[in-house]
């Protein structure tokens, strides 16, 4: 299996070794490293990975297409530093690839270290969506997965993908720094008639968040950020607003029912921080998304 792996670290040094340990050898590894204080670019270097060593944080998405440009193999795995996916499990995701020429993309079942499932897919971003969670209506009707496990995205924790589709598509657009890449990728990858499948029979382990939690309060900011960009750019001005209302009109909903004076919870906390941000947004830039 001819393989190029991206990886895209910062403060990731404590990760690296059980997520590039269980690689396959032949498999071409570049591990781009957005200027972290930690070891990470050394231990990438002790694994035997190429390493691209950036000065500023870049965000994931502008780190990523670096890597992918430095390699020429058909298949293309974008993995988090803070997952592991064993040979056999890859093989699989590749097998699935191969075997389907509709398909661009593929992702395992993801587990946290203690085996709990993490959700491996979701359904895109929409104003629609944003309401129907934020009135509770999204219970009556749960997402499934569709014929042969077909998926609007994949997590990007493990995610692979043809690179001649890739390339085609131009890659990640670079204004997703952090979170919202994959779902923009995939979304331009359905539009082209290319299809994407979660593997249920394939599994990564992913701790999750591990970089987000070096940059704490960015990566929040972020999160939020990633959601509205890919409404603005797929839906226009007027879906983001929506969204936004919508989303403001459930935290407080939610905050509502829980009592804003009960000791908080970290959803709760989290509820309150979304809250406050949204308004602040609607009040300075209702249908505009900052970088």
């Amino acid at each position: 299996m001819r393989l190029d792996v991206v990886v895209v670290t910062y403060e990731s040094a404590g990760h690296l070794p059980a997520c590039l340990g269980a690689l396959p050898a032949e498999a071409t590894v570049v591990v781009v490293d957005n200027a972290s204080g930690d070891r990470s670019a050394a231990v990438a270097e002790e694994h035997d990975a190429l390493v691209v060593r950036n000065s500023r944080n870049r965000g994931f998405a502008a780190a990523a297409n670096q890597g992918a440009a430095l390699g020429q193999a058909d298949l293309l795995l974008f993995l988090n530093p803070d997952a592991v996916i064993d040979a056999p499990d890859l093989e699989r995701l590749a097998a699935s690839l191969d075997g389907d020429p509709r398909l661009f993309a593929v992702g395992p079942s993801l587990r946290r270290p203690d085996g709990r499932e993490q959700r491996a897919w979701w359904p895109f971003p929409s104003p629609t969506a944003t309401w129907l969670e934020a009135l509770g209506l999204h219970r009556l009707r749960p997402p499934q997965a569709g014929a042969y496990g077909a998926v609007p995205f994949v997590v990007g924790a493990c995610l692979l993908v043809r690179r001649q589709r890739f390339e085609a598509l131009g890659g990640f657009d670079e204004r997703f720094w952090l979170y919202g890449e994959e779902a923009d990728l995939c979304y331009r990858a359905w539009a082209r008639g290319w299809h994407v499948r979660h593997v249920a029979d394939a599994t990564a382990r992913h701790v999750g968040g591990a970089s987000g939690h070096a940059i704490g309060r960015l990566a929040f900011e972020h999160f939020q950020r990633g959601t509205e960009h890919f409404i603005l750019k797929h839906h226009g001005t007027r879906a983001l607003l929506a969204h936004r209302v919508g989303l403001l009109a459930g935290s407080v909903l939610r905050l509502s029912l829980a009592g804003v004076w009960r000791p908080a919870s970290a959803r709760i906390t989290t509820r309150r921080a979304v809250t406050a941000r949204l308004a602040g947004v609607l009040l300075r830039h209702p249908t505009r998304v900052t970088r």
